[in-house]
C-alpha cells in the first residue's frame, strides 16, 4: 500500500514538472540537491533523478521549470568536485595582516585592549562563517555537447556516492541491489 501511494505521489510530482517516464522505465534513485537521497519527490525543489534509462535533472522557481534529460548510454564522464574557495586561506592571511596593522594603530592611540579582544573575536567569527559557508559540492555530467551541472550542499554531496554507484551499476546492466525503494511505471 505504501509503495502504491509513493508511486502515485512520485508520478504526480513528475507530471507537475513535465516529466513522464517512458514505458518500462522505472525511477531508481533520487537526490534532492539540498538534503540528499529521498524516496518522496518534491516538485518545488531541485532534484537529480536516476531512472533505468535516463538521468534527469529538474529545478523549479517562480514561473519556470527547468528540465534536462540525458540517456544513460550517452554519458561520457561524471566529474565530482568538492569545492572550497582557494582564496579562503588568502582571506585568513589578509585578515591577520589587517588585524596586525589595526593593532599597531590602536596601540599607538592607547585605546583599551578590550576593544582589541572584541574586534579579534568578531573578525575570527566572520572568517569562520566565510569558510563554513563555502563548503559545497558539484557534480558535472557530460554527454556529447551537453553538460549537466549540479551544485549541492554537503549532505546531498555525501549521498551522491550512493547515487553514482547505482548509476554505474545501471550502465553495466546490474539489477537493482540497492536498498532504495523503486516506483515502477505501469
Amino acid at each position: 500500500m505504501i509503495n502504491a501511494q509513493r508511486y502515485l505521489s512520485n508520478t504526480a510530482a513528475l507530471r507537475r514538472v513535465g516529466i513522464n517516464l517512458l514505458p518500462g522505465e522505472e525511477l531508481d534513485a533520487a537526490v534532492e540537491l539540498e538534503t540528499g537521497l529521498t524516496d518522496e519527490l518534491e516538485p518545488s525543489h531541485e532534484e537529480l533523478l536516476l531512472t533505468t534509462r535516463r538521468l534527469i535533472r529538474y529545478s523549479t522557481g517562480g514561473h519556470y521549470v527547468d528540465t534536462l534529460s540525458i540517456v544513460l548510454e550517452d554519458v561520457h564522464s561524471v566529474e565530482v568536485k568538492r569545492r572550497q574557495w582557494v582564496f579562503v586561506g588568502l582571506v585568513f592571511i589578509g585578515g591577520g595582516f589587517l588585524l596586525d596593522m589595526l593593532s599597531l594603530f590602536w596601540l599607538a592611540m592607547l585605546i583599551s585592549p578590550l576593544l582589541m579582544a572584541v574586534s579579534l573575536s568578531l573578525i575570527g567569527l566572520v572568517f569562520l562563517l566565510t569558510y563554513v559557508g563555502s563548503i559545497r559540492g558539484e557534480v558535472i555530467v557530460t554527454a556529447g555537447s551537453t553538460r549537466l551541472k549540479c551544485r549541492m550542499k554537503p549532505k546531498a554531496f555525501d549521498d551522491m556516492v550512493i547515487f553514482l554507484e547505482r548509476f554505474y551499476e545501471l550502465r553495466l546492466g546490474v539489477p537493482n541491489t540497492s536498498r532504495l525503494q523503486r516506483a515502477q511505471n505501469l
